[in-house]
């Protein structure tokens, strides 16, 4: 890939930079910078390198991260209310597009399905549990786009057997991070404060976007026998 060792410290690096302005104190405001970074220097990099994905497809990636990346800044704590259902609204945009992309990509296998839709089914009921005094009026937005964020951890894991085991492993890796993100985000939005939510928010997030953009990179529409034994 161009220009991966460079771009792989700068977006380290300025992952590092916005943890440490979101926690450090007087300093939030500098996340104006760092937070939409994230996303453009995955933008830039992913432009540069798929040259060879066909342009609506392309087209399809850089619109999820643009969403991603205007929803970032209207999520900043200093924004108001109305700004956190907007970000969220631009994030709900960006995981359809994301979940477009992936759809034929999937191979739909009863075997495997099932034990996810339990799973998912669990884990829905745990977090309805535990956030549904404090939804009230936001019980339906809730409860869409966590079905949104559930299927398109579902389409990330159906992948297998439909692309190389590189590509599979990277983005269902990728998108199960930022599944957990969005659950601390729900958890402390709705129930009560997460201990270093700060810290856990943004890595999480920022190493989703990063292995997702780097499995879509690395996609391939077969796979050998041999990388089929050693998947997990």
């Amino acid at each position: 890939m161009k220009f991966f060792k460079a771009f792989i410290v700068l977006f380290l690096l300025n992952l590092s930079l916005d943890i440490f302005f979101n926690n450090a104190e007087g300093l939030s405001q500098c996340r104006i910078v760092t937070k939409p970074l994230i996303t453009i220097l995955l933008g830039v990099f992913f432009y540069l390198n798929s040259s060879e994905i066909k342009f609506q497809k392309r087209l399809i990636i850089l619109g999820a991260l643009t969403a991603l990346c205007i929803g970032d800044i209207f999520l900043l704590e200093t924004m108001p209310f109305y700004s956190f259902m907007t970000g969220l609204s631009l994030f709900l945009g960006s995981i359809l597009l994301y979940s477009l992309y992936f759809y034929k990509q999937t191979l739909y296998n009863i075997d495997r399905l099932i034990p996810f839709l339990a799973v998912s089914l669990l884990i829905s009921l745990a977090l309805f549990y535990f956030m549904f005094e404090k939804l009230n009026n936001l019980l339906i937005p809730v409860m869409i786009y966590m079905a949104t964020v559930l299927n398109f951890l579902k389409l990330a894991y159906l992948r297998y057997k439909n692309v190389n085991l590189k590509s599979y492993r990277l983005v269902f890796i990728g998108v199960s991070c930022f599944t957990v993100a969005q659950i601390i985000i729900g958890l402390n939005q709705f129930c009560e404060a997460v201990p270093y939510k700060d810290i856990y928010i943004m890595l999480f997030y920022g190493t989703s976007q990063l292995l997702i953009i780097l499995g879509i990179l690395m996609m391939k529409n077969h796979i050998t026998n041999k990388e089929d034994r050693f998947l997990v």
